[in-house]
């Protein structure tokens, strides 16, 4: 495969590629090249944290929503480069305040980001009050003339989409909106701009579609599609987003039964993945009920049973995360969302094409991206083992190549020692042995300060904690300060949820080097 600036050129045999004087070579013998993949559905007003929807669960008397904000724009060109160090080369930001096309604005600018599309404020049947600012991401019409308005206000911005929230509130039927999502998608068109349509329940989403919709971004899983429903789409050519992981994050979450992946807990913001915790040291919340999991749980069965229907159909089927929502990880939650989609039947071929040609459609760029061919943009990803073997093997990235620009996954995200030690901590309240031990170097010595030596090598740490975690199933270390000095990272923490019932408060003063924690002192 030649490239040239940031186009493919030539794809072929090594004997029938000529290749120009002084090209710069990199051996991939025995690797896989696939497009870079897409993540069709996600919001960067969303952190994937606790505090990030208010209107979900309420906790801004601790973290305030403003700030919130505040700290996600802050960390935008993180949330790029972990978006790079997953595979993921291009996004579609389905939504969010007017600031969105400033994101986008700003991921051109920025070599170590995805390519970004983006829809503005959502045109909504409903406006919750917990997201109210002066720039809010969901706006509410009450009339045609209020849903054209909007759109032709976000027609300034030259959206990529428009972004329809087709809720039903109870007592309401879905026939009372359709004039709004009519009036707001025969606006859109008019103008030559795509749209979106969040409609979760069967009868929603047809009307929807019906009246022009020409994405859905999320699965229906009130009740099983029938066979109009999969023939007006496949007609239509409608692309459908499934966002199966999105109702798994907000269960575990809430629910205080946090499940990560190890490339969720090494790749994710360890910042944001620590807030996921935080219900666990909170004696006031009241998790929801079983029943309340339960119901949870059968949508997305019936979601599953919904996509392989409509995949066996012929539908157009795009992957998306719907990540930024509470346990939805940006970056690594694409490979979550491909094991679900595996679960629901679909084959790694399949799964790969949603990532990447179906992607591209809805990203606005088909002819473009999609498929590693000459002429299409070299936006690419180098795997050390075969995708369609396992779909697992998404995860083993040797190489990332955005624009004609090749980058090595591990020196996309600069962590320092706090950062290590705080993803550390991550893995420790995850119970993931294997994530919890890949931060640390193989010849550790822990100690009980100051120097009598508590265990020593990684194959002993791995297997002290491998026994403290099998046997405390709701073991917590919640971080109460923090200090950083150099090298040094000194946490004074409080570990709750041991069989025993012992409650610990220690210090531990953590020695980093070269990107592993080399020494670890506990002070009790």
């Amino acid at each position: 495969m030649l490239i040239e600036g940031s186009r493919i050129v030539a794809v072929g045999p090594a004997d029938q590629v000529a290749l120009p004087e002084g090209t710069r070579r990199v051996d991939v013998t025995g690797k896989w090249i696939i497009p870079g993949l897409i993540d069709a559905h996600i919001h960067f007003f969303q952190s994937g944290g606790l505090y990030t929807r208010p209107d979900i669960i309420d906790r801004r008397h601790i973290v305030p929503y403003e700030q919130e904000l505040q700290q996600i724009r802050r960390r935008l060109p993180d949330t790029f480069a972990r978006y790079l160090r997953c595979g993921v080369t291009g996004v579609v930001d389905v939504g969010g305040p007017f600031w969105n096309f400033e994101v986008r604005a700003q991921a051109r600018q920025t070599l170590r980001a995805p390519r970004v599309a983006v829809a503005g404020p959502l045109t909504s049947t409903y406006q919750p009050e917990a997201l109210t600012t002066d720039d809010p991401p969901i706006i509410k019409v009450n009339t045609p003339e209020e849903a054209r308005a909007l759109v032709q206000r976000e027609l300034a911005y030259r959206p990529d989409l428009i972004k329809i929230w087709y809720i039903v509130r109870p007592g309401e039927t879905p026939a009372q909106h359709l004039p709004l999502v009519r009036a707001a998608i025969e606006e859109a068109h008019a103008h030559g701009v795509r749209v979106a349509v969040h409609a979760t329940q069967l009868e929603t989403a047809r009307l929807a579609v019906q009246a022009g919709a020409d994405i859905l971004v999320h699965s229906v899983y009130d009740r099983p599609v029938d066979e109009d429903f999969i023939r007006l789409l496949k007609e239509r050519r409608t692309l459908y987003i499934p966002t199966l992981i999105v109702w798994e994050g907000y269960r575990e979450v809430l629910s205080r039964q946090v499940q990560l992946s190890r490339a969720e807990l090494e790749w994710a913001n360890p910042y944001v993945v620590a807030t996921l915790f935080d219900l666990y040291a909170d004696t006031t919340y009241r998790p929801p009920s079983a029943a309340w999991i339960e119901a949870r749980m059968e949508r997305l069965r019936t979601a599953q049973h919904n996509l392989k229907r409509l995949q066996d159909g012929g539908v157009l089927i795009a992957a998306g995360t719907d990540a930024g929502n509470i346990g939805t990880l940006h970056g690594p939650a694409i490979f979550r969302e491909f094991e679900l989609m595996a679960e629901a039947g679909l084959t790694p071929q399949q799964i790969l094409t949603s990532a990447t040609l179906h992607g591209a459609m809805v990203l606005g760029r088909p002819e473009e991206l999609g498929v590693v061919e000459a002429g299409r943009l070299a936006d690419l990803v180098v795997l050390d083992a075969d995708p369609l073997e396992d779909i697992r093997h998404f995860t083993s990235i040797r190489f990332v190549i955005k624009d004609g620009h090749l980058f090595r996954p591990e020196a996309l995200i600069q962590e320092s020692p706090a950062d290590l030690v705080q993803r550390q901590l991550n893995a420790y309240n995850a119970r993931h042995l294997e994530a919890f031990a890949a931060t640390y170097a193989p010849d550790v010595t822990l100690y009980d300060f100051p120097d009598t030596v508590r265990l020593s090598g990684l194959q002993a740490l791995k297997a002290r904690y491998g026994r403290l975690f099998a046997e405390n199933p709701r073991l917590h270390a919640r971080l109460l300060g923090r200090i950083t000095l150099g090298p040094y990272v000194i946490d004074r923490e409080h570990v709750i949820g041991r069989s025993d019932g012992r409650v610990i408060h220690a210090v531990a003063i953590y020695q980093v080097v070269q990107n592993k924690i080399q020494r670890v002192w506990f002070i009790r």
